[in-house]
């Protein structure tokens, strides 16, 4: 039945497919006509992210519900990692800037798109690159642009979360600024993006059904100088939020 009713719906996953596709290239050449005559501005930033997270949304079918994000002005966000559909979540909702891995910079469209979102690029094995990523960051949130990190490191199924990585607290406790965490639960397990998973294969047989539905939570903003601390209390926040999302008490 569930195999039938993917390739019933095949039409509907590739027309989304290339609507990423489409909308991606259309945001860009926008954006790059706007940073030539204007400049960048969190403005730029602002609408790049949000348009393209939400176009996304609706056409995907992406059913959300959610709390308030708290009124803290600057801040980094901590979401727990499911799947890619997280970036088009974040960026439509609090149109952060991400902290990605240089190897992306080299995908279509992505060098430009990083200038218009502001994207923050680390080759992890450099120190050099990881003080500097510390720098854009804090400049970045200084600016009044938030920045969005993925503490796992890669996505993961849950129910809860796997161990978050040391780097990301780190610069949130030398520098102060408060985090966020964000709770993101999908009702369909299987919208986990994980292992060896194909992208293409997965958007098929998940993004064929009409609505995926998902609940965001956001927790309230931390701040600690030991970064260990810190660590600690954001994943115990983020966990406490999935348990009562998905028993139901939230």
């Amino acid at each position: 039945m569930k195999t039938a009713r993917i390739i019933l719906l095949f039409p509907l996953a590739f027309f989304r497919l290339l609507f990423i596709l489409s909308v991606s290239a259309i945001v860009v050449v926008i954006g790059w006509i706007w940073l030539k005559l204007f400049g960048f501005s969190r403005k730029l930033q602002n609408w790049s992210m949000r348009t393209w997270g939400k176009s996304i949304l609706f056409v995907c079918g992406i059913k959300i519900s959610r709390n308030e994000i708290p009124d803290t002005a600057h801040f980094i966000l901590m979401p727990n990692h499911r799947s890619y559909l997280d970036i088009f979540i974040v960026a439509a909702l609090t149109p952060a800037s991400f902290v990605a891995k240089a190897e992306l910079k080299n995908w279509p469209f992505l060098k430009t798109g990083a200038r218009l979102t502001n994207t923050i690029f680390v080759t992890r094995s450099e120190l050099q690159s990881l003080i500097s990523t510390m720098n854009k960051i804090k400049t970045s949130v200084n600016n009044g642009i938030p920045v969005a990190l993925f503490p796992e490191g890669t996505s993961y199924k849950g129910p809860l979360t796997r161990p978050f990585k040391n780097g990301s607290f780190k610069i949130a406790a030398d520098s102060g600024i408060p985090l966020i965490p964000m709770a993101i639960h999908f009702k369909d397990e299987n919208d986990a993006w994980i292992d060896d998973d194909t992208f293409v294969g997965h958007f098929f047989r998940q993004l064929s059904k009409p609505v995926t539905r998902v609940k965001i939570r956001y927790g309230k903003p931390l701040t600690n100088s030991d970064y260990k601390i810190l660590q600690k209390v954001t994943r115990e926040q983020i966990d406490t939020m999935l348990k009562e999302i998905i028993s139901g008490a939230w």
